[in-house]
């Protein structure tokens, strides 16, 4: 067979592997987890649909509501067993001889084909660590860039609100929207 046929058939058989690796993490990832990147994507489209500033800054301001709703009262605000990478380890020395830790974890809105930490087109999930429990224990096992599974809940501010710390650009829009969180646990994917 001719090298100029076969290069045909190879892209064809690339292209179908990779649109089944794509469903099959589709299938993995947990509805809710799905829902809101769903939200986020539709709420990053606004500064795409809306050429007029006004409109952009109002439609900007719904979504984020809107965000803000489906994680307290669909989600309430909890993440069970969720997709995730982490981005960031970090330690911060104390005055006790003790430390800081916080954690950065990106949930790519790409379903997940790229091995390698994304830059843009996330969700974040910044989280301090209790300096004694076993989500630090099970981070001394981890490093940035491995792909994980968390569970745990959405911070609240002092009213009581999902704690959504994303400063907002209105050319921007929800690029990689950042929320305050809480981890309950944490497990590397295989």
């Amino acid at each position: 067979m001719k090298l100029s046929r076969l290069i045909p058939v190879l892209f064809c058989l690339a292209a179908c592997s990779d649109s089944t690796q794509q469903g099959d993490q589709l299938k993995n990832m947990p509805a809710p987890e799905l829902a809101l990147i769903k939200r986020v994507e539709i709420a990053d489209s606004a500064k795409v649909v809306n050429d007029n500033p006004i409109k952009k800054g109002d439609a900007v301001k719904y979504h984020k509501a809107a965000i803000l709703k489906f994680v307290q009262d669909t989600l309430q605000g909890n993440v069970k067993q969720w997709l995730a990478v982490i981005e960031t380890i970090k330690t911060t020395p104390l005055v006790d001889d003790d430390y800081d830790t916080s954690v950065r974890l990106l949930i790519p809105r790409n379903n997940y084909l790229d091995e390698k930490v994304p830059e843009f087109g996330t969700i974040i999930f910044d989280a301090q660590i209790d300096s004694a429990g076993a989500v630090k224990n099970a981070l001394k096992e981890m490093k940035d860039g491995d792909r994980v599974i968390i569970s745990g809940t959405f911070v609240r501010d002092i009213v009581n609100n999902i704690d959504f710390d994303n400063i907002i650009d209105l050319h921007e829009g929800f690029n990689s929207p950042t929320f305050k969180f809480n981890i309950q646990s944490i497990t590397k994917r295989p």
